[in-house]
C-alpha cells in the first residue's frame, strides 16, 4: 500500500457550525449503544502523567495547593496562609514550615481519528468478497472514539475530537458536558472515508490547537511514513502529553483473506496488483510483523501507550480489556 505525503501547509478549520445540535434521545446513536453504556459504567480512564486543567477533578495537577495528598514541606514566607503551617514541625524544629499538597484537576483529552480512504477498508463495499461481515476500520475507530468520549465525560473530564485525512477536516474543542458528547457523536455519524493519509501532517496541525498538557489519543491505521509519524508525536511528548495510540487494522490486513485470486487496489493511490493470497501470505505476514514490531518498539521507547486492535475483536471487548490492563499498571 502506497504511503501518502503532503508538503502543503494546511489550515485548521473552525469548529463545525452544527456541532452543538443533538438528535432526540429516543433516536439512539450508531456508535454508542445502551449495552456499551452499561458495560462502561464502572470503568475509569485515569491519566498516568500530570495534567493541566482548570477545574477540580481526579488527575494529578502540576500546581500545588490545599488538597488531600501531602507531597512536601517548605519554609513559611510572609503572606502564606497561617492555616497551612505545620505546628508539629514547628514544635520539633522551632521553625515555621507549611505543608504542600498535590491538587487534583480535570483532564483534557484530545481524540484524533483517521478518516482517510484506507480506513474505509472492510466495510459494506467488501461484504460481497469477504466471508465475514465486519465493520470497516473507520467504523471500528468511530466506535472506539465514541466509547472513550462517553467514558471521559462521565468521569468529569473534558474531551475533544479531531478528524483528518491528508489534512484536518473537522475539529470539536474539548468539553465536559453530555450535550458536548452529543456534538461529538453527531460529527462521528456524519463522517465518511476521505482522501489520502497524512498522519504526520495532521498531528503537526493538531499540535498547534493544544497549549496545555493533557492526553492525546490517536486512532489510525498508520499508513504513513512511521519515522515522520513518531517525529510528530515527539512534539506532544516533549510538551509532556500522555499519548495513547490505537493502531487499527482489519483482520484481512493481519492475515490475507482466504480467496483464490485477488486484485489488490490501494484505496489512496488506486495502484493495482493481482496475486493469489496463498502464494504471498508468508512473505506478506513476515513484512507486516517486522513493521508492527518496529512500530511497537518506537512507541515503547517514547513512553507511548501502543495498542494494536483488530476489527475481528468487538470494540467493546478490546476497550474493556485495555482499560483493565491500564488500571492494573
Amino acid at each position: 500500500m502506497a504511503l501518502a505525503r503532503s508538503k502543503t501547509k494546511r489550515s485548521i478549520p473552525p469548529p463545525l457550525p452544527g456541532a452543538a445540535s443533538a438528535r432526540p434521545a429516543t433516536t439512539g446513536w450508531k456508535y454508542l449503544s445502551p449495552a456499551e453504556l452499561s458495560g462502561l459504567k464502572n470503568m475509569l480512564f485515569a491519566a498516568r502523567v500530570i495534567v493541566e486543567g482548570a477545574y477540580a477533578g481526579r488527575h494529578r495537577s502540576p500546581y500545588k495547593g490545599s488538597a488531600a495528598e501531602f507531597v512536601d514541606y517548605r519554609e513559611y514566607y510572609p503572606g502564606d496562609e497561617i492555616r497551612t503551617i505545620d505546628w508539629k514541625a514547628y514544635a520539633r524544629t522551632d521553625r515555621h514550615f507549611v505543608k504542600l499538597f498535590q491538587r487534583e484537576t480535570d483532564m483534557a483529552c484530545h481524540i484524533v481519528l483517521d478518516r482517510s480512504a484506507s480506513m474505509g477498508y472492510g466495510g459494506k463495499a467488501f461484504r460481497a468478497f469477504f466471508p465475514t461481515k465486519e465493520v470497516s476500520k473507520l467504523e471500528y475507530g468511530s466506535y472506539l472514539a465514541a466509547a472513550l468520549a462517553y467514558l471521559l465525560v462521565k468521569q468529569g473530564d473534558r474531551v475533544g475530537l479531531t478528524l483528518f485525512d491528508e489534512k484536518v477536516t473537522a475539529h470539536v474543542p474539548a468539553g465536559s458536558t453530555f450535550p458536548h458528547l452529543y456534538s461529538i457523536l453527531n460529527v462521528l455519524e456524519q463522517q465518511k472515508p476521505g482522501k489520502k493519509t497524512s498522519v504526520s501532517r495532521a498531528l503537526h496541525d493538531v499540535f498547534s490547537l493544544h497549549k496545555r498538557r493533557g492526553m492525546l489519543i490517536v486512532i489510525s491505521d498508520l499508513l504513513d511514513d512511521p519515522v515522520k509519524v513518531f517525529q510528530a508525536l515527539d512534539m506532544f511528548r516533549h510538551r509532556r502529553f500522555e499519548v495513547v495510540l490505537f493502531h487499527v487494522l482489519h483482520r484481512y490486513e493481519l492475515t490475507l483473506p482466504p480467496l483464490d485470486s485477488v486484485n489488490f487496489v490501494d484505496a489512496e493511490s488506486n495502484e493495482t496488483m493481482t496475486a493469489r493470497p496463498g502464494d504471498i501470505a508468508e512473505s506478506y505476514e513476515a513484512e507486516l510483523r517486522t513493521y508492527l514490531d518496529q512500530t511497537a518498539a518506537a512507541a515503547r521507547a517514547r513512553g507511548i501507550d501502543y495498542n494494536l486492535v483488530n476489527t475481528a475483536t468487538p470494540h467493546a471487548v478490546a476497550l474493556q480489556k485495555y482499560l483493565l490492563v491500564r488500571s492494573a499498571l
